[in-house]
């Protein structure tokens, strides 16, 4: 049985913030927050699949869009923990691809930090671009992180590596790629055998849109044009890749927080290279590690990622403080950032 450790007037700016917040009506997925001492908050809503009315549950498995870059990172940090890569690696020494205008004197750092320069892979901003962009670039055809190579290779890097940081999901596609060169396996499949199965993410996985397992969220977007929502089956990727699509619920990414902290992915040492602040970011108030955003507030640092697609929202954080975990997962296109902004400040005020 949970023990309420957050005093109760946090549990009230909770509710508040949630009861306040413009999009509560619309919001369809959970919010859990949990500590050592079990749930201290929870709200789950909405339905996983809404044309059969299966309601979301504690249980339910939703997709993490750029969420899935914590866990590549982390398939990443093991492999330099095991000396078979390092921070200094550049792509050149084990991508065998022509990567055209990519500078192959990239590093693994730049990618990690997304300081490397490279154009994202994928131009769309809002629903009728990114229809208009899936008329091109079928989305069933991006079944392999090499598939997603053409979409960026020939474009012109934004900025000298190393000057900046500049946000694009072509670095983590690189990172899987460079993952399945060095290890010889399927990028996915390396995941699972050495990040979800030692942790124990039973409920974690890539999951193809066209075969989700029981008890997953179908994502929905709102097309304004028909003023309705749809599946998002034909405006994102069929299939995960190394910069997002993995599937999670709430206790398995409780799972994955203090695995990842109590040291049984790699060793102490590697742990605190990849939370080390490094780089400012350019589009919030914090640094990034080696792929994970690193903030601090009331004295409280925290560690935590986002993701944002088509009829997915999703951000998760860790507070080591109070072993705090929190888990935000949406499955239908609605502004989430200012509320998630929100609720951290609360734990970190309570921390």
């Amino acid at each position: 049985m949970a023990i309420n450790s957050f005093e109760k007037d946090t549990i009230i700016k909770l509710e508040n913030a949630f009861a306040s917040w413009e999009q509560a009506e619309k919001f369809s997925g959970i919010i859990s927050i949990v500590d050592n001492n079990g749930i201290q908050f929870e709200k789950v809503q909405g339905d996983r699949n809404r044309a059969e009315k299966l309601p979301n549950n504690k249980d339910t498995a939703f997709a993490t869009a750029s969420g899935t870059k914590l866990f590549t990172a982390a398939a990443v940090c093991k492999l330099i923990d095991q000396n078979k890569l390092s921070l200094d690696s550049k792509i050149r020494d084990f991508l065998q691809y022509d990567l055209k205008n990519i500078n192959c004197e990239i590093t693994i750092l730049n990618l990690l930090t997304h300081t490397s320069g490279i154009a994202g892979c994928f131009d769309y901003d809002t629903v009728e671009e990114a229809d208009e962009y899936f008329r091109k670039h079928p989305s069933h055809l991006l079944l392999k992180n090499e598939d997603y190579l053409p979409l960026f290779i020939d474009k012109p890097a934004e900025f000298k590596r190393g000057d900046r940081m500049g946000y694009s999901n072509s670095n983590y596609i690189l990172l899987a790629l460079a993952i399945e060169a060095i290890t010889e396996t399927d990028f996915s499949d390396f995941i699972k055998k050495n990040i979800l199965d030692p942790l124990g993410m039973e409920r974690t996985g890539f999951y193809a849109l066209n075969d989700l397992p029981v008890n997953t969220a179908i994502g929905y977007y709102y097309e304004p044009r028909k003023a309705q929502l749809f599946t998002n089956y034909y405006c994102i990727p069929i299939i995960g890749a190394g910069d997002g699509g993995i599937y999670t619920t709430a206790d398995d990414l409780k799972l994955f927080w203090r695995g990842l902290f109590g040291c049984k992915l790699f060793s102490k040492d590697m742990l605190e290279q990849m939370i080390a602040p490094r780089v400012e970011t350019d589009f919030f108030e914090g640094h990034i590690g080696l792929g994970v955003w690193v903030s601090e507030r009331n004295g409280v640092r925290y560690y935590w990622h986002n993701g944002l697609d088509n009829g997915v929202e999703f951000c998760t954080a860790y507070f080591p403080k109070s072993d705090c975990v929190l888990a935000i997962m949406v499955n239908v296109s609605i502004p989430t950032w200012d509320f998630q902004d929100e609720v951290m400040s609360i734990i970190c005020r309570e921390a």
